[in-house]
C-alpha cells in the first residue's frame, strides 16, 4: 500500500514566468501548505512550518535561485531529514529541471505530480548537494552555507554578468541565455588576444588534499550534477567525492579545440599540460578575491576564502 504524502508549495513571487497564467494553481492546490517567501526571513518560517506539519514532498515552483534558496534553508528547517524536492520550472535557466527532471509549472504540472505520488510512481534521484561555505563571512553574517547545484567563477561570473546586462532585458531567457553568453565569450576572447578576460583571475585551488595551485584562471567550474544544460559534460578525471570541478588556466590555449573536446567529457592528450584540468574531490578550497556565481547569482567570497564540499543529499522526484 502506497504511503500517503504530505506535500507542500512553495514558490517565488518574483519569478518572470511564475507571474504568467500557465503558473497559477487551482484546485490541486487546495488544501495544500503554500507559501510566496519575499525574503530569506519568510521562506525559513514558511519552511519551518511545513515541517512541523510534517511535509515529506516539497514543490518548488521558481528557477534554479530559488530552488538554492530552499536548499540552503532545508537544514535549518527540516534538519537531517529533509522533504524530497519536486522542481516546478519557473525561472530564467532551470538547469535543475533539465538535469533532474520536471512536471512543469502551475496546475497541470501539480497535478501530475500528485498523482504520481498517490499512485507511487514518481521517479527518484537522490543527489548530493553542492555547499559553498564562506569562512569568515558565514561567522560575521550569521549566514548558513550556501547550497546549490553549479559553481562558477572567473569567465563564468561575467557570462552571467553578460546575460543579465544584455540577453535577459531581451527577453532571451533560459539555457539560450547562458549559452549565448558564455559563446560569446569564447568566440571573442579566442579571437582577440588582447582580451582583458585572457588574463584570467587571480586564485589558489585546492582539491582535498593536493597542494593549492596559485596562479590566474580563466574559468572555475564546480557541480555535483554529472551533466549541463544543453547536455554538456565538461568533466573527466579521477578522485574521489561528489564534487566535480573543472580548472582552466588563463590565458587559455587552443580554447576552441579545448572547448569541443571538453564539452563532451572526453579531453584530449594535450589539455593538461596546457592548463585544462578536471576531476573528482571531497572538497574544494579556493581562494579568490573576485566574485562567483551559485545557481544563477553572484555572491562575494568571505575573507577565508571558499570551501566547497558535498555533505548531504537530497531527493529530487518527477513524475
Amino acid at each position: 500500500m502506497t504511503r500517503r504524502r504530505r506535500a507542500a508549495i512553495i514558490g517565488n513571487p518574483l519569478s518572470r514566468a511564475g507571474r504568467e497564467s500557465r503558473a497559477r494553481f487551482g484546485a490541486s492546490a487546495a488544501g495544500l501548505p503554500r507559501a510566496e517567501p519575499a525574503s530569506r526571513g519568510e521562506l525559513r518560517d514558511a519552511l519551518r512550518g511545513f515541517a512541523a506539519r510534517g511535509v515529506d514532498l516539497l514543490a518548488v515552483q521558481g528557477g534554479d535561485g530559488t530552488l538554492r534558496e530552499v536548499l540552503t534553508a532545508l537544514p535549518d528547517a527540516f534538519g537531517d531529514d529533509p522533504p524530497e524536492i519536486a522542481v516546478l520550472a519557473a525561472g530564467k535557466t532551470n538547469l535543475a529541471a533539465r538535469v533532474l527532471g520536471s512536471a512543469g509549472m502551475g496546475e497541470a504540472a501539480l497535478t501530475r505530480l500528485l498523482d504520481a505520488a498517490e499512485r507511487g510512481t514518481l521517479k527518484r534521484r537522490l543527489l548530493p548537494v553542492l555547499e559553498v561555505s564562506r569562512p569568515g563571512l558565514d561567522v560575521v553574517e550569521s549566514a548558513p552555507p550556501l547550497r546549490g547545484l553549479l559553481f562558477g567563477a572567473a569567465a563564468f561570473t561575467e557570462g552571467k554578468l553578460l546575460a543579465e546586462r544584455r540577453l535577459h532585458r531581451h527577453s532571451v531567457h533560459d539555457a539560450a541565455a547562458v549559452a549565448l553568453a558564455l559563446a560569446g565569450i569564447a568566440l571573442r576572447t579566442g579571437l582577440d588576444r588582447g582580451h582583458a578576460l585572457r588574463a584570467g583571475v587571480p586564485m589558489a585551488v585546492a582539491p582535498d588534499d593536493r597542494p593549492k595551485r596559485e596562479g590566474r584562471r580563466f574559468l572555475l567550474l564546480a557541480t555535483t550534477l554529472d551533466r549541463l544544460m544543453l547536455g554538456l559534460r565538461p568533466f573527466w578525471g579521477e578522485g574521489r567525492g561528489a564534487v566535480r570541478w573543472l580548472d582552466v588556466l588563463a590565458p587559455p590555449r587552443r580554447l576552441a579545440a579545448a572547448l569541443w573536446a571538453g564539452a563532451r567529457g572526453r579531453p584530449r592528450s594535450w589539455m593538461p599540460a596546457a592548463g585544462y584540468l578536471s576531476g573528482r574531490a571531497e572538497r574544494l578550497r579556493i581562494a579568490l578575491d573576485g566574485p562567483f556565481v551559485l545557481d544563477g547569482e553572484v555572491f562575494e567570497p568571505g575573507p577565508g576564502g571558499l570551501l566547497l564540499s558535498a555533505p548531504d543529499r537530497v531527493a529530487f522526484v518527477s513524475p
